[in-house]
């Protein structure tokens, strides 16, 4: 199994730092990932968020490029339908050559009202930018020249270079929550990053890649979890950061709400059950943010990995807020040096 970091960089206005000091720390983190011993980092992506969450991912890669030299680098992922995909598959071969090869892609549709509204999106045409933009991506990579006709592009002999040092490109994934978003990954032959511990999700990846005609031996599926290990009192770790976890799930359950999707839903389940309070509290995303010693942390994922044919693993990092170059540090450190060897380990 390979193993990925990822980190939410969102600076409180609350709390608010200076960015560049801000940015640094997180990278540095991600930086030290790869002394560690991970396989990847990742950058995650939003727009025009008061927090300043996910401004750059192309930013942040090419200094991840820059600042490493083993580790892969990817996004976390691009939201699809608000880039135009032949733009988006140029940036990504420049990063690709820039990495040495060392680039994953991952793309999604995304959650957020206000940013469809704000590039100008119809978010009721989210699904059907996607298909186009999977097909675009594959042809602007493979194809010198291409030419495309759909409902929401139309690209004439267009030549995209440079073509990626990865070929026939880099990795590609798709970011899902839901079955039919897996179901599409699947039938596109991408590889899996689910964000769901859902059977469903998975069994509608495979029906996917099937009814696309791709070999299932040849697709990858990473599962993430928010895991911070730990030889403290797991409740006190909870305490001590509740407000700052409360922030990093309430994010999504309010841009979910906003869309208007009831199958999106964010607090972790409790006896079987959602919870889907009117006004959440810190204790509502309790279940999400699994903290505790290694063993405790292995117990938990290895039955979700083994039924769950998990080839990949992103841990979602420390919170933002939380001291990255202290106690977050020590976090992903103890991480790595217990829990990280074993699932390497660990076949599908």
């Amino acid at each position: 199994m390979r193993v990925y970091l990822t980190l939410d960089f969102r600076n409180d206005p609350a709390r608010r730092r200076p960015w560049r000091e801000f940015w640094e720390d997180g990278l540095w983190l991600l930086c030290e990932a790869e002394a560690m011993g991970f396989d990847g980092v990742l950058v995650q992506e939003h727009f025009f968020q008061p927090d300043g969450y996910g401004p750059s991912i192309t930013a942040f890669l090419t200094l991840l490029a820059e600042r490493t030299r083993r580790v892969r680098i990817g996004s976390y992922l691009h939201i699809l339908p608000l880039h135009h995909p032949a733009r988006l598959a140029q940036e990504c071969a420049v990063l690709d050559h820039l990495s040495e090869g060392r680039l994953d892609v991952t793309v999604g549709l995304g959650h957020s009202l206000a940013e469809y509204r704000a590039f100008g999106v119809d978010p009721r045409r989210r699904p059907s930018r996607m298909e186009e933009g999977l097909q675009l991506l594959r042809l602007a990579w493979t194809e010198h020249p291409f030419s495309f006709r759909g409902a929401h592009y139309a690209v004439d002999n267009l030549e995209v270079r440079p073509e990626p040092l990865q070929q026939p490109h880099p990795p590609l994934w798709v970011g899902v929550t839901s079955a039919a978003a897996a179901e599409r990954a699947g039938r596109h032959g991408t590889h899996l990053a689910a964000a769901s511990t859902e059977p469903e999700v998975y069994r509608a990846y495979r029906d996917g890649l099937a009814s696309g005609g791709h070999d299932p031996a040849a697709a990858r599926v990473s599962g993430t979890l928010t895991l911070t290990a730990t030889r403290e009192d797991p409740e006190r770790v909870w305490q001590r950061n509740r407000r700052l976890y409360f922030d990093r799930w309430d994010f999504y359950r309010r841009i979910r709400e906003e869309l208007g999707d009831p199958a999106l839903a964010v607090a972790a389940s409790r006896n079987g059950e959602t919870s889907r309070e009117a006004a959440p509290s810190p204790e509502t995303y309790r279940g999400n943010e699994l903290i505790g010693e290694p063993a405790v942390l292995l117990a938990a994922l290895e039955p979700l990995a083994r039924d769950l044919g998990w080839t990949d693993f992103v841990l979602n990092g420390p919170a933002s807020g939380i001291d990255w170059r202290g106690e977050g540090h020590a976090s992903v450190k103890l991480f790595a040096e217990q829990v990280l060897p074993v699932l390497k380990g660990w076949t599908p």
